[in-house]
C-alpha cells in the first residue's frame, strides 16, 4: 500500500483543519498518514520535509490562497520534492476566503506535474477569511464546517477508489482552470510580493512596542529578527497578520475598517459562489 502524506501551511489554522479532515477521512478507511506542517516553529526547512516524501507516494499538499497564489512556503516545498517515480500521485487543496480562489489550483497542479506528480484530485475549501477577524460579517463565517468536511471525505473516497484501479487516471487539469479569461489573466499577473511593496513597510510601532516576543513566537513564517531589543519583520512575511492579530500592545497597524470594506466588494463582484468545490 502507498504511504500517505499530507502537507499544508496554515497561518491561521483553517487550512490545517482541512488537513485534519482529510486525515480522519483516510482513518477510516484503516489509513495513517504522515503530516507535514510546513510552518512548525516558525518556518519549516522544505528542503528537509521534502526529501522525504517518497516518490510513489500519494501527496494530499495544501496552501491558503493569498493574492489568488499558493503560498511561497508551499511552492518551495513543490521546488523541493523529490522527481515522483510512476504511481506518484498528488491532490492539491487550497482554503479561500470567498473573494477568489484565483489560480491556485491550477498553479500547483502545473508545477507538480513537472517534477513528476500527476493530480488526481482537487478541492478549493471555503473558510473564514483570514483579514477579517475584526469583522461583524466576516466573509466565509463559519467555515470549513461538517459539510465541508463531508465534501473532503467524499474527495477522500474518490482518490482512493481511483488509486485502486490500473492505470491510476489522473484529474483533467482543465477542471482547475475554471475561473473567466479576464479574471484568470487578472490572478496570474498578480503576486504576493507585488502586492507586500504596495502596501509598504510592515514593522512594529515602537513608541507602543515592548518587544514582548510574542510576534517573534507565532510567526509560522519565521519572518522575525531583534534589532536593537525590538522585533523587526524580514522578507520571508507573507501578510497573514497573525502579529498583527495577537500582539498584546496592538503594535502593528491595521486598517481594518477598509480592509472589512475593500474585501466585501472585491467578493461580491467575484465570478465565484462562496462555497466548497472539489474536482475528481
Amino acid at each position: 500500500m502507498r504511504t500517505h502524506y499530507i502537507a499544508y501551511f496554515s497561518p491561521a489554522g483553517t487550512t490545517r483543519s482541512v488537513a485534519q479532515m482529510i486525515e480522519a477521512a483516510l482513518h477510516k478507511h484503516g489509513i495513517k498518514a504522515v503530516v507535514l506542517d510546513l510552518a512548525p516553529h516558525g518556518g519549516a526547512d522544505m528542503a528537509a520535509l521534502a526529501a522525504g516524501v517518497e516518490t510513489d507516494a500519494c501527496l494530499w499538499l495544501g496552501t491558503p490562497v493569498y493574492v489568488d497564489h499558493a503560498v511561497p512556503q508551499v511552492l518551495d516545498f513543490i521546488a523541493a520534492l523529490p522527481q515522483g517515480s510512476e504511481g506518484a500521485t498528488v491532490v492539491p487543496f487550497a482554503t479561500w476566503g470567498a473573494v477568489c480562489s484565483g489560480v491556485t489550483l491550477l498553479e500547483m497542479a502545473q508545477l507538480l506535474k513537472k517534477r513528476g506528480w500527476a493530480t488526481v484530485g482537487a478541492a478549493k475549501v471555503l473558510a473564514q477569511h483570514s483579514s477579517l477577524w475584526e469583522s461583524a460579517k466576516p466573509l466565509g463565517a463559519g467555515h470549513p464546517d461538517a459539510d465541508d468536511a463531508g465534501k473532503m471525505g467524499t474527495l477522500v473516497e474518490a482518490v482512493l477508489h481511483k488509486l485502486g484501479t490500473t492505470p491510476v487516471a489522473p484529474l483533467d487539469t482543465e477542471l482547475l482552470d475554471y475561473l473567466p479569461a479576464t479574471y484568470a489573466a487578472e490572478a496570474w499577473g498578480k503576486s504576493l510580493n507585488l502586492t507586500k511593496a504596495m502596501l509598504g513597510k510592515h514593522q512594529p510601532d515602537r513608541s507602543k512596542c515592548n518587544a514582548c516576543g510574542t510576534c517573534v513566537e507565532i510567526c509560522p513564517t519565521g519572518a522575525f529578527t531583534w534589532e536593537d531589543g525590538y522585533p523587526m519583520v524580514g522578507g520571508s512575511c507573507v501578510r497573514c497578520h497573525q502579529c498583527t492579530r495577537h500582539c498584546p500592545q496592538q503594535a502593528f497597524a491595521y486598517p481594518g475598517t477598509i480592509m472589512d470594506t475593500r474585501l466585501h466588494e472585491m467578493a461580491a463582484q467575484s465570478p465565484e459562489k462562496a462555497e466548497t468545490a472539489i474536482y475528481i
